[in-house]
């Protein structure tokens, strides 16, 4: 992700997230989102939500944990953009966990969505997260 300034949010959101290589833990997750992105104002948000999909895989789901933390209502918009757009059924996969556990309402138009991703996963690796996401979406339609 390219930045104007070394200090910017965005800089440092991509600092963390680092290489392929790169350390990641839960902790660091934590950290971004209580650090980096408690930083973020309408610009990178919205720089952050027109650039994602173009990063590789690690950073989309790095960045899908951070938000999932974060939580605030633009962390919720780009992690279901991460659901419905993302080419990548893990970074799909974990924004349904974090969009879930974040216990936010879901529109009904993410029902197709979820029940396609659900389809496409080994049945022992479904976990109760999609269920759970999935009713909610049902929920929206009544």
């Amino acid at each position: 992700m390219t930045t104007g300034h070394e200090d910017e949010p965005l800089h440092r959101l991509s600092s963390w997230i680092g290489t392929e290589d790169s350390n990641w833990t839960h902790y660091s997750s934590e950290l971004v989102a209580k650090t980096v992105l408690v930083d973020f104002r309408d610009r990178q948000w919205d720089q952050l939500q027109s650039e994602i999909l173009n990063q590789p895989e690690y950073w989309q789901h790095r960045c899908a944990v951070a938000l999932g933390q974060d939580r605030t209502e633009r962390a919720i918009a780009i992690l279901k953009l991460l659901l419905v757009h993302s080419q990548h059924r893990n970074v799909r996969m974990e924004a349904v966990y974090e969009l879930d556990w974040a216990e936010v309402p879901m529109e009904s138009d993410f029902g197709p969505l979820i029940r396609a991703l659900i389809a496409s996963i080994p049945v022992d690796e479904i976990e109760p997260e999609f269920y759970s996401l999935l009713a909610k979406a049902d929920a929206a339609k009544h």
